[in-house]
């Protein structure tokens, strides 16, 4: 499939528009998986086998007390840049990534055929919807799993990376009391500061890149696509960062009861470098 910027913006325009409230690709649509199996004993059973499946992707220690979490809007880029400046420091942490419990849940939906009608659906590239394509539909499900997943490993007292955009206000509060509760005693915040045009390219790039890769065969799932409302409310009307300002927050909440806490704020540069926005740390060392 041919990389037309002009071909990509036609099928990002048509799933934007059943991205949009009451859309068949909405979040809260009336059939997402969260509503569609509320109440199904098969469900639940399913449910236990997903996380007990990610549990069983690691075996970190269980004596552990430490806790990274990541920030920043969909498409700036958190994974990359959380392995490029901890590297190898993360080996004995167990990553929490909700997208790959979206994976499961999206993989169990085409076996059920729940939305065949969906991937039916015709695109502007002479494709169909791809299956990642469904990712909001399981969104409310997957967040949802990922939390008991988190409750789980933190009573196990392992070290653990919390990857995610720290985008809802009520957040760092939420974590930094559910950390606390379990005796963590080390926290490493690290936001990926983008402007807003570019984790809107971004995240369209690395869909577009996985939709080719599902169409030409070499990909089962495709890539997930991210409604530029997905990235816009990541950012307050002065165009800061919501991710950033929340990353910060945490950290501060953490110094109150932390034996160690730092937050760091990272902008790639336009030669590829990470560089560091914004340091704290505490105790400071100043």
């Amino acid at each position: 499939m041919t990389d037309d910027p002009s071909l990509r913006g036609s099928v990002a325009a048509q799933l934007i528009a059943m991205s949009v409230p009451g859309g068949r690709l909405h979040t809260d649509a009336s059939d997402n998986s969260s509503v569609l199996y509320a109440g199904e004993i098969e469900r639940f059973a399913f449910r236990k086998r997903v996380i007990a499946d990610y549990l069983d992707r690691e075996n970190p220690p269980r004596d552990g007390y430490s806790a990274v979490v990541t920030a920043g809007a969909p498409g700036a880029g958190k994974t990359t840049a959380l392995h490029r400046f901890r590297g190898d420091d993360l080996a004995g942490f167990r990553v929490l990534d909700p997208d790959i419990v979206k994976d499961h849940l999206i993989e169990q939906a085409i076996r059920d055929g729940i939305y065949d009608d969906i991937l039916a659906t015709p695109l502007a590239d002479g494709h169909a919807v791809a299956p990642r394509e469904l990712a909001a539909l399981v969104h409310h499900e997957s967040t949802q799993l990922i939390d008991q997943i988190r409750r789980i490993c933190t009573s196990r007292r392992e070290n653990i990376v919390i990857e995610g955009t720290l985008s809802w206000k009520g957040l760092p509060t939420r974590l930094a009391a559910e950390l606390t509760q379990a005796d963590y005693r080390s926290i490493e915040v690290i936001a990926i500061d983008a402007d807003r045009r570019t984790c809107h390219e971004q995240a369209l790039s690395r869909w577009w890149s996985g939709r080719r890769q599902w169409v030409e065969g070499t990909h089962s799932l495709g890539g997930r696509f991210t409604p530029p409302a997905a990235i816009d409310i990541c950012y307050s009307d002065t165009e800061s960062s919501l991710c950033t300002a929340h990353a910060i927050e945490l950290e501060e909440l953490a110094a109150v009861t932390f034996d160690t806490s730092r937050v760091a704020v990272l902008r790639q540069s336009t030669t590829g470098d990470l560089d560091v926005m914004f340091e704290r740390m505490h105790p400071s060392t100043e």
